[in-house]
C-alpha cells in the first residue's frame, strides 16, 4: 500500500483567493473601520414533526412489520452574525443545530456551520458545510426534503454527516473541516469549490474529498451539473467520485423537476462498483396548496466488485429499486404549512435502500418499506 502526500495546488488556491478577497477593495484602501452597529445576528429555523405510520413488506425469510409513531422530520435551530466591513465587503458566521421536536434532545452545532467572508468576488466559507454536489438536487428538484418521502435514501446512496473516510458510501455528505469558495452570480451562472482537508491521515491513507457545483438559474429555469472526488475512502489509491446533472422548469404554476447520477467506487484495489440513479418530480401550486409526487429508480449495480455498498447490493445480482412518494400541503401563512404524504419503496432481493430522514428500524437487506404521515411544518 502506498502513502501520498495532499496536493497542495487547491488549499493553495484557496489559501491566495482568501488573502486577495481581504486585501483587495475596489478603491485598493484598507477596509474602513465600521462601528458596532454594523453588526446584526438573527435566529431562524424550522420545526417539522408528522404523525405517521410505516411498514415493512415480507420476505422469505422476514417478516412484514408495521409501525405507528410521531416523527421529527429533521427540524434546525441556527443562529447567523453578519458584520458590514465596508466596501462591499461582509463577515458572517453561522451556528446551526438540530432540534428534535419528538423527544427536546438533540446534538449541538451538528448541522451547517461556519464562518466566512463575501464580497464582490464571492464568499469563502471554514467550518462544517453540506457539500456542493449536494445542492444540485436536494433541495431544487426534490419537493420532499426533510421528509419520510425524500429522494436521498437512493439519490447519494444514503446521506451523512461524517469525516474523510467514514461512511465512504455516502455522495449526500455534510463534511466537517471543509473550505468552500462560491463564486457571484454572473448572469444566472455559479460555482462551488470545496475541499475536506485530510486531517485523518493515516500511514498508509490521506483521505480527503474534492466537490464542485455549477449552476445556472435565469426565470423559470434551472440546470446543475455536480462532481465529487473521495480519495482513500475505503483503501490506499481508491478514487471514488460522483457525477450528478439536475434540471427544472416552470409552466405556470406547475413546475418539472429531474436530476439523474453516477457513482463509481473502489472499494479493493483492482476492483469497482457503478451505479446510476434518477429522479422526475412535478409540484403544482393552487392558490394556498401544493401538490407533489416523485418517483426515483436505482439500475442495478455494474462492475466486478463481490459485495455490497452501502444500500446498493453487489453486481450481477437483483440490486435495482424504485421509489414512488405523492403529497400535498396548505399554507396556512408564509411561514406555517400542514402537510400529508404516501410513500412506497420497493427494493431488488439484494437491495437495502431504506425510507429517508426516518427509516423504519430493523429493516433487512430485500424488504420494500411503504409510510404515509400527516404533518406540520413552521419556519421562522
Amino acid at each position: 500500500m502506498r502513502t501520498h502526500s495532499l496536493n497542495p495546488t487547491l488549499p493553495a488556491a484557496l489559501t491566495l483567493c482568501a488573502l486577495a478577497m481581504g486585501l483587495a477593495t475596489s478603491s485598493g484602501q484598507a477596509l474602513a473601520q465600521i462601528s458596532p452597529d454594523s453588526s446584526t445576528a438573527s435566529i431562524y429555523g424550522f420545526l417539522k414533526a408528522n404523525v405517521e405510520q410505516v411498514s415493512t413488506g415480507a420476505t422469505a425469510t422476514v417478516p412484514g412489520q408495521s409501525l405507528n409513531r410521531l416523527s421529527n422530520d429533521l427540524s434546525l435551530l441556527g443562529f447567523r452574525v453578519t458584520e458590514d466591513l465596508g466596501d462591499g465587503f461582509t463577515a458572517w458566521g453561522q451556528i446551526e443545530t438540530n432540534v428534535k421536536v419528538d423527544t427536546g434532545d438533540a446534538p449541538w452545532g451538528g448541522r451547517n456551520t461556519a464562518v466566512g467572508l463575501r464580497g464582490r468576488w464571492g464568499e469563502i466559507l471554514m467550518g462544517q458545510w453540506e457539500t456542493p454536489l449536494r445542492f444540485v438536487s436536494v433541495y431544487a428538484i426534490d419537493p420532499f426534503t426533510a421528509s419520510l418521502f425524500a429522494s436521498n435514501s437512493i439519490m447519494g446512496n444514503g446521506f451523512v454527516t461524517a469525516a474523510n473516510g467514514v461512511s465512504p458510501n455516502s455522495f449526500d455528505r455534510r463534511a466537517p473541516n471543509l473550505l468552500q469558495y462560491s463564486s457571484p452570480d454572473l448572469q444566472g451562472w455559479q460555482g462551488r469549490l470545496a475541499y475536506a482537508v485530510s486531517e485523518e491521515k493515516t500511514a498508509t491513507t490521506a483521505p480527503d474529498l474534492l466537490s464542485s457545483l455549477i449552476t445556472y438559474s435565469a426565470g423559470p429555469l434551472y440546470l446543475a451539473w455536480g462532481h465529487e472526488i473521495h480519495r482513500d475512502y475505503f483503501v490506499a489509491g481508491s478514487h471514488d467520485s460522483a457525477d450528478r446533472l439536475g434540471a427544472a422548469y416552470s409552466w405556470g404554476s406547475t413546475r418539472l423537476r429531474a436530476s439523474w447520477e453516477r457513482l463509481h467506487y473502489e472499494p479493493k484495489p483492482g476492483t469497482h462498483l457503478d451505479r446510476n440513479a434518477w429522479q422526475v418530480a412535478a409540484t403544482h401550486d393552487m392558490g394556498p396548496w401544493q401538490w407533489r409526487v416523485s418517483h426515483v429508480h436505482a439500475d442495478a449495480s455494474t462492475g466486478n466488485f463481490a459485495g455490497s455498498i452501502g444500500s446498493i447490493g453487489a453486481p450481477g445480482s437483483d440490486s435495482g429499486a424504485s421509489q414512488w412518494a405523492l403529497g400535498g400541503g396548505y399554507n396556512l401563512s408564509r411561514r406555517t404549512e400542514i402537510w400529508a404524504g404516501w410513500t412506497f419503496l420497493k427494493n431488488g432481493s439484494t437491495a437495502a435502500y431504506k425510507l429517508s430522514a426516518n427509516p423504519f428500524p430493523g429493516q433487512a437487506t430485500g424488504q420494500d418499506a411503504k409510510g404515509w404521515g400527516l404533518g406540520m411544518t413552521h419556519k421562522f
